[in-house]
């Protein structure tokens, strides 16, 4: 198999490209909480969009969007500790995202769908690293 390195590209139909930053460090909620869905290193849920297909509209390349990551969650189980009382396994349920990604120079960036776009951001102000939170 030949090996080359993706410089650019053009996603198809109703696909959009966009980074995949992480969360810097960990997000508190109003009330002065951890969000755990908003964890360091986890996917930041506010993104850039590098192309769009040929037939998205109202979102262009540099626009920054809100993505649903909703779709793209998986349920899985994982075998948990035996109950000798009730001779059962107790398993744990967690929850794994698999979303589609791609290299592009170097820069690994997400796969998603026009539907995963909640909303384009037109104003904003950024935190102290320059990324919205």
């Amino acid at each position: 198999m030949e090996h080359f390195k993706i410089k650019k590209v053009r996603p198809m139909f109703t696909a959009v490209i966009t980074t995949a930053r992480t969360y810097v460090g960990d997000v508190k909620t109003q009330g002065g909480l951890f969000d755990p869905t908003k964890m360091e290193g986890d996917l930041n849920i506010f993104q850039t969009v590098v192309a769009v297909g040929t037939t998205v509209s109202g979102v262009k390349e540099g626009d920054i969007i809100k993505v649903n990551y909703k779709r793209y969650a998986k349920t899985q189980h994982v075998p948990g500790a035996k109950d000798e009382s009730q001779n059962k396994v107790m398993d744990k349920m967690s929850i794994v995202y698999e979303i589609p990604m791609i290299d592009i120079d170097g820069q690994e960036c997400l796969l998603l769908q026009n539907n995963d776009i909640e909303y384009v951001i037109t104003e904003y102000e950024a935190d102290e690293s320059g990324l919205i939170q």
